[in-house]
């Protein structure tokens, strides 16, 4: 298969099982689409199909702007199917970067329309830097849910980790900048 189809069919395999686990546990009684009776299960379900029928639009049209409306139907469905319980709100930062990889992977599908060459060295790239940025996503969503009453807020410990992080950024970016320079 093309590459360009390989990341569309991820992206909406990806998306298909996100829509049915939103579906899933919006059977429980506690999920905001219960509220609508007996059927309420069934409005996830339907967002997560409207999602689907923009992603595969996506992979049609030559237009990136069907996926943000697929993606956004998916986070609807998501938020209408979660249960009301502790364990679920704190999975939402793993959905989150779910979604997030399925909205790159979608996008990377229309740059392989656009691209010109095809070389392995920009597609490893390409993929350790969504790995990159979900996982990234994902810890510092999940940072609301730690238990953090030990860490100091105030005082010369707080002030000396700020510091350090500082100077961590500006070894990265100058890091960065050093191996981006202009060749002579």
């Amino acid at each position: 298969m093309a590459p360009r189809l390989t990341t569309a069919v991820v992206a909406l395999v990806g998306a298909a099982a996100f829509g049915a686990i939103s579906t899933v546990v919006a059977t429980d009684t506690t999920s905001v689409a219960s509220a609508a009776g007996r059927s309420g299960w069934m409005i996830p379900g339907l967002l997560s199909l409207g999602s689907l029928a923009f992603l595969a639009l996506a992979v049609a049209l030559p237009d990136g702007r069907p996926i943000v409306l697929g993606i956004v139907l998916l986070g609807a469905a998501w938020l209408v199917g979660i249960p009301d319980s502790a364990v679920w709100h704190t999975l939402t930062a793993i959905a989150a970067g779910w979604l997030l990889a399925v909205a790159e992977l979608a996008y990377w599908s229309l740059d392989f329309r656009v691209a010109s060459n095809d070389q392995r060295t920009i597609h490893v790239r390409r993929a350790a830097t969504i790995a990159a940025l979900v996982g990234a996503s994902i810890l510092l969503a999940l940072v609301p849910q730690l238990d953090l009453s030990g860490i100091p807020v105030g005082g010369l410990e707080l002030t000396v980790a700020g510091l350090l992080a500082a100077a961590a950024l500006i070894a990265v970016a100058a890091s960065m900048a050093w191996r981006l320079r202009p060749s002579r």
